[in-house]
């Protein structure tokens, strides 16, 4: 990622965040980047160096908490609504006004936030692994069931919302990235799904190993965020969802606003058991009304994984999108 392309906007909220931006050639779209965890802009290098040799405009922020933006210690800072206001003003502040966003882990769920607040700043929207999840998952058509859903409680949070887990991941950098970036991702069941089994792997620095599809400039990225910036800040993502930190929002969001009426798109990926194809499809199909889907053969990091074959997905979806 080019260096002299980032800057720093600064939203209303008092935040700073990095913002990398590369502007569109006339009659080309612009790309909204969002990155989840323990992610950051950086997770986007291989669509950003794809789509920028086609002249397609790319905006990739740091978001709040993670890189070299802003990292509060409230987790009430971390509210979907707010941080989707402070997107918006990240476009404002860039003179963007129709912008395609592209989500992925966390920025899946920011970017659904985003269409049901601001879908009037989108021309279409892009669900990368994690699809679209409404308000508040509370009708009983929206629940999954729990025979078919697999574990339903997510374990790892228990360890991710702990005070010390920024510190001990930092610690013990190697065992939490070839965790989150597993040789193979069935390794989740055990050591992401099962309760305590993420805390003894980081904790004890037990090392899976590296998967073949990461570089070792990339690791060595990812890494180097992890010793410079940490990632305490990040998880406070989880903790404001887990004290119900976005309930209060939610219950201000108009239940129409779950309709998504621009172009959607939804790249399953079949071999997250975190994120699960089979769970976010039925919702992607209810709530969008212009849907194409695709399917990777990728575990949680699709964008990374299977790049090649993604871009060429989101290409090929990109011209059906009327600028």
């Amino acid at each position: 990622m080019d260096p002299s392309k980032y800057r720093t906007l600064t939203v209303s909220r008092g935040f700073a965040y990095n913002v990398y931006y590369a502007p569109a050639a006339a009659g080309q779209p612009t790309l909204l980047l969002l990155h989840g965890f323990p992610s950051t802009s950086y997770d986007w290098h291989r669509q950003v160096f794809f789509f920028a040799a086609r002249g397609v405009g790319v905006v990739a922020p740091d978001l709040l908490g993670a890189g070299a933006t802003s990292k509060p210690a409230d987790p009430l800072a971390f509210r979907q609504s707010a941080m989707a206001h402070d997107v918006v003003e990240l476009l404002d502040a860039l003179g963007l006004h129709k912008i395609v966003g592209i989500g992925h882990d966390w920025g899946s769920v920011l970017l659904s936030r985003l269409s049901m607040l601001h879908q009037d700043r989108f021309l279409g929207f892009a669900w990368l692994g994690l699809g679209f999840l409404p308000v508040v998952i509370s009708r009983a058509e929206d629940v999954p069931d729990k025979p078919s859903a697999g574990p339903t409680v997510p374990a790892y949070w228990e360890f991710f919302t702990r005070k010390d887990a920024g510190e001990v991941i930092r610690q013990n950098a190697d065992s939490f990235l070839q965790l989150l970036y597993p040789q193979d991702p069935a390794c989740w069941a055990t050591w992401i799904l099962t309760k305590g089994k993420t805390a003894e792997l980081i904790e004890n620095g037990i090392l899976l190993g590296c998967p073949g599809w990461l570089s070792d400039e990339e690791y060595g990225q990812l890494k180097q965020n992890i010793e410079t910036h940490g990632v305490a800040s990040s998880l406070l993502w989880y903790t404001c969802e887990q004290n119900g930190g976005n309930l209060e929002d939610s219950t201000r969001i108009p239940t129409d606003a779950v309709d998504i009426k621009v172009p959607a798109l939804f790249v399953g990926t079949s071999k997250d058991i975190v994120s699960v194809e089979s769970l976010s499809l039925p919702l992607m199909q209810k709530y969008a009304t212009n849907l194409q889907t695709a399917s990777l053969p990728a575990g949680h990091w699709v964008q990374v994984e299977c790049a090649d074959e993604l871009n060429s997905i989101l290409e090929k979806w990109l011209t059906t999108i009327s600028l």
